[in-house]
């Protein structure tokens, strides 16, 4: 039987982070608002040379507060092909893209997650809204794995794990 440290501490390897990270995944992004609270937001993103971006407008309060303190966290749960869940977070410098490069990650983004032939009419609606890219460069990873609490659940359980979930609305 696992105990609490087994269970919160379990750790994915290092391939299915990078397979997390790689996927067409929602991510969440966290920004320090002026007032210390923090400001959460969606969005789709891209991982590319140990760097993560997302594409947003330079109004939006996400861009704001990136470009104000210069940090960001963004969160990502996924399932690697081990059929591990995990939930990998970065935390560290944020860095708003402006300009062409902007426009090229933000379509090397979308990219990943549009189909092809949509992808220039998407390019010309959203390049007219995304004039910004964020860049974060992580200075600390944290992951956790779900596979232990899982495994631990199961074993109390008359039917599979994936049964005791009610439906989504």
């Amino acid at each position: 039987m696992a105990d609490a440290a087994e269970v919160y501490r379990a750790r994915p390897s290092g391939a299915e982070i990078a397979e997390v990270l790689s996927q067409r995944a929602v991510a969440t992004v966290g920004t320090l608002n002026p007032d210390g609270t923090i400001h959460l937001a969606y969005v789709i993103f891209l991982h590319h040379d140990d760097r993560l971006y997302f594409e947003t407008s330079s109004l939006t309060r996400k861009a704001r507060n990136a470009d104000r303190t210069g940090q960001a966290t963004v969160l990502v749960q996924g399932r690697a092909s081990t059929g591990r869940s995990l939930m990998v977070s970065l935390e560290g410098t944020a860095r708003l893209v402006r300009g062409p490069e902007a426009h090229d990650i933000n379509h090397r983004l979308r990219a990943k997650y549009i189909r092809a032939e949509a992808l220039p009419d998407v390019d010309r609606a959203w390049g007219r809204l995304d004039d910004v890219a964020v860049e974060l460069t992580p200075r600390r990873q944290r992951s956790w794995s779900g596979a232990v609490l899982h495994a631990e659940t199961q074993r109390e359980l008359a039917m599979p794990y994936g049964g005791i979930w009610l439906p989504d609305d």
